[in-house]
C-alpha cells in the first residue's frame, strides 16, 4: 500500500481529502498554504490586535480550523493566497486571478523539488496549481491523480455567452470570458494526469466534451461530502409556524455564474409577508445593481465555516439555480441541515421530489414558480426539510473515505 500526497494551495475540499487518507493510513502529507493554527504566523496576529479586530480575525481564520488533520503531516506555505483573498473581498476580480496564477505556480514550484528528493509516494492535486507538480511527478514515475473542482471551462464560457448578453449590467467587469491561456493550462494537467476526478456528472460531462479522447477515458466521479464535525447530528426539524415568511437562503458567491441576478429578480416580485432571502457570501454585482433589491434580502459577506451550521437551521429552502459547477458541497450541507432544496441541473443534482425541486429550466420564471410553490405548500416544504437528513447521509464523509479506498484500491495504490 502506497501513500499519498494532497497538494492545494488554498482549501475548497482537499482538508477532507487529506482526512480520509490519514484515516486509511495513506497519507504522506498534506501541502496548502492556509491552514489554521493558532501558535503559528499569521493566525498568532489575533493575540495583539484590539479585542474587536481580533475576534473579526479569529472568525476569519477559523474558517480555515479543520480538527481532526494531524498538524505533523501538513505542511505550510505561501502567503499570496491571503492577498488573493483580500483582493477578491475588496472589489478586485482581475488582480485577485492574477494573484491566483501567481501563486498557484510559485506553490507548485516550491513543492516541485521535494519530489525529485522524497520516497516514493503519488500525489494528489487541484486544478490550476497542478501542472509543475505533474511535470517533475511524471519524470519520477508518481502516480498523478488531478481532482478538477470546477467543470471545464471551455463549457463555462459557451454556457455563459448568452447570459453575458441578457444580463450584462449584473456582471462587475466588461467580459464574463475565461482567457485561453487558463484554458490551455488546464488542458495541459489533463494530459499529465492519470486520473482526473470530478465532483459530478455534470463537471465529467464538460470534460469528457471538450478535452479530447485521450482526455476522457482518464475521467471518473467521486462524488464529494459534507463536513460532519460540523452539520452531523443536528436536531430534526420542526414544522414552521404557517403564517411565517418562509426564509430562502442563498449560499457562496453571490455572482451571475451561480444565478444570484435570477434569485433577486424572483424575491421582488414576492412580497415581504411572504418571503425572506439571506445572501451569504462574496457579492459579485455591482453595488449600483444590488441596491435595487437591497431592501429585499439580507447580505451576510463572510461567516465562520463553525457559524454556518446555525444560519442553514433558521432556514428553510436553500436556492441554487447555478449555471455551472463542479459540485456543490453547500447542496449536501444544506440536507443534513434538513432545509428542502431549490437547484439547477448545472451541479451535482442531490435534490430528489422528497426534498425539494430540481428547476425544469434554468430561467427567472422557472425559479419563481419554484419557490411560490414553496410558498403556497407549506406542508410540501415541511416533507422536504424532513426528509433532508436521510438524503444527507449519501453524502457522509465515511462514504467519502471509502469510495477513496476503493478508488485506490482499483488503481493500485
Amino acid at each position: 500500500m502506497n501513500k499519498v500526497a494532497v497538494i492545494h494551495p488554498g482549501t475548497q475540499h482537499s482538508w477532507q481529502t487529506a482526512y480520509a487518507l490519514q484515516q486509511l493510513g495513506q497519507l504522506e502529507y498534506y501541502a496548502t498554504s492556509i491552514f489554521y493554527q493558532p501558535d503559528r504566523w499569521p493566525y498568532r496576529v489575533e493575540r495583539y490586535l484590539p479585542a474587536s479586530l481580533g475576534r473579526k480575525a479569529n472568525a476569519q481564520f477559523r474558517r480555515f480550523s479543520h480538527a481532526g488533520l494531524d498538524p505533523a503531516l501538513v505542511r505550510t506555505s505561501g502567503m499570496l493566497e491571503w492577498i488573493e483573498r483580500i483582493a477578491r473581498r475588496k472589489g478586485l476580480p482581475d488582480l485577485a486571478r492574477r494573484l491566483d496564477e501567481i501563486g498557484n505556480a510559485r506553490f507548485g514550484r516550491g513543492l516541485a523539488q521535494q519530489l525529485l528528493r522524497d520516497g516514493a509516494y503519488a500525489l494528489w492535486c487541484y486544478d490550476n496549481s497542478a501542472l509543475d507538480l505533474f511535470k517533475v511527478a511524471r519524470t519520477t514515475g508518481r502516480m498523478r491523480i488531478l481532482d478538477r473542482t470546477i467543470a471545464d471551462w471551455r463549457a463555462y464560457n459557451a454556457i455563459m455567452r448568452p447570459v453575458f448578453e441578457q444580463y450584462r449590467e449584473f456582471f462587475p467587469g466588461s467580459a464574463y470570458a475565461i482567457p485561453d491561456d487558463w484554458i490551455e493550462r488546464n488542458q495541459a494537467e489533463y494530459e499529465l494526469a492519470d486520473v482526473i476526478l470530478t465532483g459530478c456528472e455534470f463537471a465529467a460531462r464538460t470534460v469528457r466534451d471538450h478535452a479530447g479522447a485521450a482526455v476522457a477515458s482518464k475521467v471518473r466521479v467521486l462524488n464529494y461530502c459534507y463536513d460532519e464535525l460540523l452539520f452531523a447530528n443536528r436536531a430534526p426539524p420542526a414544522p414552521r409556524q404557517a403564517k411565517a415568511p418562509l426564509r430562502f437562503l442563498f449560499v457562496g458567491q453571490a455572482g451571475v455564474r451561480k444565478g444570484i441576478h435570477l434569485a433577486l429578480e424572483a424575491i421582488a416580485r414576492i412580497p415581504a409577508s411572504a418571503a425572506t432571502l439571506t445572501i451569504v457570501g462574496e457579492l459579485q454585482v455591482p453595488p449600483e445593481v444590488f441596491t435595487r433589491y437591497a431592501d429585499r434580502v439580507t447580505h451576510i459577506p463572510t461567516v465562520a465555516r463553525s457559524d454556518m451550521p446555525g444560519l442553514m437551521a433558521e432556514a428553510d429552502v436553500l436556492l441554487f439555480p447555478t449555471y455551472f459547477e463542479g459540485a456543490g458541497i453547500v447542496l449536501y450541507e444544506a440536507l443534513a441541515s434538513g432545509m428542502g432544496l431549490i437547484q439547477s441541473a448545472q451541479a451535482d443534482v442531490a435534490v430528489t421530489p422528497e426534498t425539494g425541486i430540481l428547476l425544469p429550466d434554468l430561467t427567472g420564471e422557472a425559479l419563481y414558480e419554484a419557490m411560490m410553490t414553496a410558498i403556497e405548500r407549506r406542508d410540501l416544504v415541511d416533507t422536504w426539510r424532513a426528509s433532508a437528513p436521510v438524503a444527507a447521509l449519501a453524502y457522509s464523509f465515511d462514504r467519502y473515505r471509502d469510495n477513496i479506498a476503493a478508488m485506490l484500491d482499483e488503481l493500485q495504490i
